[in-house]
C-alpha cells in the first residue's frame, strides 16, 4: 500500500512539473495554427514561401528559445517532443491500407537501404581520412545517414562516444535540417514534384526524423504521409546500421571491441528496434480490415496533425542556435557536403524512378 501511494505521489509530482512546459508548447502550437493562414493571406510573397503551421511552430519556438529564453520550469514538459511525434506516426497508420503500405513501403525500403548503408560507410571512410576519432566518425555516420539526433544517441553507447562527439554531431545535423526545412519544399514546388516524389525526396534527403515530417507536411498532407513511411523505413534500419558501425569502430578501438565481444549482436538489434513501428502497423491493419469508419479515420487524422504540431513546437522551443555553433567550420563542411550530395542523388533517383 505504501509503495502504491509513493508511486502515485511521484506521478503527481512529475505531472505537475511537466504542466508549465506542456502549456507553453500547446500555446505555441495553437498560435501557429491560428496565425499561419493569416500570414499566407497577407501577401503573394508569403504564399510563395509555402509556409505550414508545422514550420511556423518550429520557427516560433526557436525565436522564443533564442531571444527571451525558456526558463527551467518549462523544461520537464518540453521533453515530450519525441513521444508526441512517435504517437503521430502511429496514428498515421489510418492513412494506409496494407496494400498501399506494401507498395510505398517496398519502394522506401529499397531506396533507403542503398542510401543509408552507402552514406554510413562513406562517412566512416571520410572520418578516417580526416583523422577523426572512430567514435566521432560513427556518430556522424549514424546521424547523417539514418535519422539524425535519434541515431546519434542510439550509436553513442555502442561506440563509447564522448559527450562532445554527440553534441558535435547533433549540431551538424540540426544545421542541415533547419536549412532543408525551407529549401526542400521550394525545390519540390519548383520541379513540380508529386506528393509521392517529394515524400521520398524528403524521407531520404533530410537527415533528422522530425524535420522529415515537418518538410513533408509543409509540401502537402499526402507528401507528409509518404515522408512518414520513408521515415519509418529509416528507423527500422537503425539497429542494423548501429551494429554495422559498432563493428567498424571495434576494428580500431580495443575498448569497443571488448564491449562488443561481450554483447549479443541480437541484443543490440532488439534494444534499438523502434517499438512504435508495431503500433503503426497495428493501426494500418485496423484500417485495412474496416475497423475504422471514415469519420473515425478523419478524427484520427486530425489527432495526428495535432500530435505533430505539438511535437514540432517542442522541438523549436528546445533548439539552441548557440549549440549549432559547436560544430565549427570543419563539422559544417563535412555535414553539408555529404548531406547535400545525398540529397542531390535522392532527388535524381526520385525524378528518374518515381511517379
Amino acid at each position: 500500500m505504501a509503495s502504491c501511494e509513493h508511486h502515485e505521489a511521484s506521478f503527481a509530482r512529475k505531472s505537475l512539473s511537466a504542466l508549465p512546459g506542456i502549456l507553453l508548447l500547446t500555446g505555441v502550437a495553437v498560435f501557429s495554427w491560428f496565425i499561419t493562414p493569416r500570414l499566407i493571406a497577407l501577401h503573394p510573397f508569403m504564399k510563395s514561401l509555402n509556409l505550414s503551421d508545422f514550420i511556423v511552430a518550429i520557427i516560433l519556438g526557436m525565436l522564443i528559445c533564442n531571444t527571451v529564453g525558456v526558463p527551467a520550469v518549462f523544461r520537464d514538459g518540453l521533453r515530450f517532443s519525441t513521444t508526441l511525434t512517435k504517437t503521430g506516426i502511429v496514428v498515421m497508420g489510418c492513412k494506409y491500407s496494407f496494400a498501399g503500405l506494401i507498395k510505398t513501403g517496398s519502394e522506401a525500403i529499397i531506396i533507403i537501404s542503398v542510401f543509408l548503408f552507402t552514406s554510413a560507410i562513406i562517412l566512416m571512410w571520410l572520418s578516417r581520412r580526416l583523422s577523426m576519432s572512430p567514435s566521432l566518425g560513427a556518430c556522424l555516420a549514424a546521424g547523417l545517414s539514418i535519422c539524425g539526433v535519434s541515431a546519434c544517441v542510439a550509436i553513442a553507447p555502442a561506440v563509447r562516444a564522448k559527450n562532445e562527439d554527440i553534441a558535435y554531431t547533433i549540431a551538424v545535423v540540426l544545421m542541415f535540417g533547419l536549412l532543408a526545412l525551407f529549401v526542400f519544399p521550394f525545390i519540390g514546388h519548383w520541379l513540380d514534384l508529386s506528393p509521392n516524389q517529394f515524400g521520398a525526396f524528403a524521407g531520404v534527403g533530410i537527415v533528422n526524423s522530425a524535420q522529415v515530417l515537418a518538410a513533408g507536411f509543409a509540401f502537402s498532407n499526402d507528401a507528409g504521409v509518404v515522408a512518414g513511411v520513408y521515415n519509418i523505413g529509416r528507423v527500422i534500419c537503425l539497429p542494423l546500421v548501429v551494429l554495422m558501425l559498432a563493428i567498424m569502430v571495434a576494428a580500431e578501438d580495443a575498448r569497443v571491441h571488448s564491449q562488443l565481444a561481450n554483447t549479443s549482436k541480437m541484443r543490440i538489434i532488439l534494444d534499438k528496434f523502434p517499438v512504435f513501428v508495431l503500433g503503426f502497423l497495428a493501426v494500418v491493419l485496423l484500417n485495412t480490415f474496416g475497423f475504422m469508419s471514415k469519420e473515425e479515420a478523419k478524427m484520427a487524422s486530425n489527432f495526428m496533425n495535432w500530435c505533430f504540431l505539438l511535437g514540432f513546437s517542442s522541438i523549436g522551443l528546445t533548439t539552441h542556435l548557440s549549440d549549432i555553433k559547436a560544430a565549427g567550420l570543419s563539422g559544417a563542411l563535412i555535414g553539408f557536403c555529404v548531406a547535400s550530395v545525398k540529397a542531390g542523388l535522392a532527388l535524381l533517383v526520385v525524378l528518374c524512378f518515381l511517379q
